[in-house]
């Protein structure tokens, strides 16, 4: 659209129904554009610990079975995260400086840059530097799954005509190797051995007690460091042995493939966080590879940030057709606990309707619950100590000390789960390679540019879904209530299902401008004229002003199956086609939904760390 829209808020909901609602307000709509590039701070984070305390599991002292070995691994490198102690570190961001072999010959790289989204089993590696003549050396190297290729620029091809995808289907064992042998990568390898499938957020706590083996995984002892051997996931036949100093941190894995060994060294462990957003994740400072002998890389790091950033490694069209898959990566799984099973729909269950045939929606609903469950309140890890992190005068005393560093990894949003099954798939919207850095700023300065942290509504998709539904012969009420992890306030849209064209207007909403109509027992909504200034969740996930959602509800019994799809051709490769959600009916008195909170804008200019929520 050429034109720019008038951003629309309305005061109170009319009383269409024969119900009493309840008023409920708007807010001000910020300029167009500035959820984009940057609004104001604002006050006040939305969200709760949740989820019910457990037994907590510590190792004894001296302890040298599996357990033991692999709790202690992932809790002195600080992988584990929220009150339940998972591993939830998903991606990665690296810079680094050193040498390494490109095409056979020496390069000294200025630049090393890493993204790695362990979800996808993904890495891209970028590189600058010059060789010992004088000549510039660079490239781009993407693992994604079962697909390798060089990019001449990041995402290339992905958009038509911007830049060239090369298939390497030769390296794709030697980059899953390097993917799943790293400092991280080695823990997940490793705990991917124990369960097929492997687990995504694996509690390492849960492995057989006092056993040295569980699946493919095991470990063995060498004078007083434990060597943990498990097989490369999405390589048949590399096998891993990872040495681990004192502190279960890995020294050493050595994967043999074949007739190739493969040698990666680590040392000079620390948070090598940007200190405005201390993670308190570990990470190697030096790593040095080897192939059958020889040095092909040695890095030296500058900076980490591990903080659920928003990458991905889509595959272009052409690298699908010129590879076939010989090597599987994970079919990672994710096994929420403290959640009823999905309630199973009976013959017995009837769709209730409304006098002109239509399934009536009307009802109290319960959503998808959530992704992650626990909550930010993390017991003080071992490595937790007085001189660093986001307590450096005290170290971590209380649980609470870790709730704001832990915010950020158990948001659904940035873990890009949406859906409501038992066993969930990341689901992340596919931007242009030329949003990728800028979502991942925003995301940076969440506290800062976070719409909701200047008391705007969240928007759509971010809502999620109704909490309670109206429906009449001539429109449709979805009410909601705190959505994306505890965040927003009550909201509500009204969506005429009575065959009306949609108007011609410029005006923009925060919810959409919706139509709903009937196809069959199914009720699609179309929504269009949406301000620009929302996000999708947590993440620095903007959208455009042109974005087009569509929404299908299906009513069978005391069910809901609720569908979406986001088109965005501004911001997005693809369309987002979301998880489908089922939607359980709530029995009892009706939920009464309260008014609007309120909500305050103060402090907007202090901002001294990136710790986000």
């Amino acid at each position: 659209m050429s034109f720019r829209k008038i951003i629309c808020t309305r005061v109170a909901i009319a009383a269409v129904l024969s119900v009493a609602l309840m008023p409920a307000a708007s807010a001000q709509a910020p300029a167009q554009g500035q959820g984009r590039a940057g609004g104001q701070a604002g006050g006040g984070g939305g969200g709760r610990g949740r989820g019910a305390a457990a037994p907590l599991y510590t190792p004894a002292p001296g302890a040298k079975d599996l357990k033991a070995v692999l709790f202690n691994w992932a809790w002195y490198m600080g992988m584990l995260r929220s009150s339940e102690e998972r591993d939830l570190i998903m991606t990665l961001e690296y810079e680094g400086k050193g040498a390494i072999q490109a095409d056979g010959q020496p390069c000294n790289v200025t630049k090393y840059r890493t993204s790695i989204s362990y979800q996808m089993s993904g890495e891209r590696i970028q590189y600058t530097g010059t060789r010992p003549n004088g000549q510039s050396c660079s490239n781009v190297e993407v693992l994604s799954g079962a697909y390798a290729w060089n990019e001449d620029i990041p995402g290339a091809e992905l958009v038509p005509g911007k830049g060239k995808a090369t298939p390497m289907p030769a390296t794709v064992e030697e980059r899953m190797i390097r993917l799943w042998a790293g400092p991280q990568g080695a823990f997940k390898g490793a705990m991917a051995g124990i369960s097929d499938p492997p687990e995504m957020a694996p509690r390492p706590q849960r492995v057989p007690a006092d056993v040295s083996m569980a699946g493919k995984t095991s470990v063995a002892w060498e004078g007083n460091k434990p060597v943990v051997t498990f097989p490369i996931p999405g390589v048949p036949n590399a096998i891993a042995a990872a040495t681990l100093d004192a502190k279960f941190m890995p020294e050493r894995v050595v994967v043999k493939n074949g007739a190739n060994t493969y040698e990666f060294t680590y040392s000079n462990y620390k948070d090598w966080n940007n200190p405005l957003n201390p993670a308190e994740a570990f990470y190697a400072g030096r790593m040095i590879e080897k192939k059958n002998g020889a040095v092909v890389r040695d890095i030296t790091t500058t900076l980490t940030e591990v903080g659920q950033m928003y990458v991905v490694m889509p595959v272009p069209a052409s690298v699908k057709a010129a590879i076939k898959p010989t090597n599987q990566p994970p079919n990672w799984t994710l096994n929420v606990d403290a959640r009823p099973a999905p309630a199973t729909q009976t013959a017995a269950a009837v769709t209730p309707r409304l006098p002109d045939g239509h399934p009536d929606m009307t009802g109290n609903w319960g959503g998808p619950p959530l992704a992650i469950t626990g909550g930010g309140n993390r017991r003080c890890s071992p490595t937790q100590t007085p001189d660093g992190g986001i307590n450096p005068g005290t170290g971590c005393k209380i649980p609470m000390d870790n709730f704001w560093v832990d915010y950020e990894y158990i948001s659904p949003s940035r873990f890009g789960l949406t859906g409501s099954e038992a066993v969930l798939k990341p689901s992340h919207p596919i931007y242009k390679p030329e949003l990728w850095d800028k979502i991942q700023e925003l995301d940076q300065w969440t506290n800062k540019y976070d719409p909701i942290m200047t008391c705007q509504p969240m928007g759509m998709p971010r809502e999620g879904t109704p909490s309670r539904i109206i429906q009449s012969a001539t429109d449709i009420v979805f009410f909601y209530t705190t959505s994306d992890y505890g965040g927003g306030n009550i909201e509500f849209r009204d969506i005429p299902t009575d065959g009306r064209a949609r108007p011609n207007t410029v005006e923009a909403y925060y919810m959409g401008l919706s139509i709903g109509k009937w196809e069959g027992d199914t009720l699609v909504i179309d929504s269009t004229n949406f301000v620009d200034t929302t996000w999708f969740g947590r993440g620095g996930l903007l959208h455009s002003a042109d974005m087009h959602i569509i929404e299908k509800l299906t009513r069978k019994g005391d069910q809901i199956l609720y569908q979406e799809t986001v088109e965005d051709p501004d911001d997005l490769v693809e369309p987002w086609v979301m998880p489908d959600k089922i939607l359980q009916l709530r029995t009892g008195a009706p939920q009464i939904i309260h008014e609007r909170a309120n909500c305050e804008v103060y402090e907007t200019g202090d901002f001294s760390t990136q710790l986000r929520h």
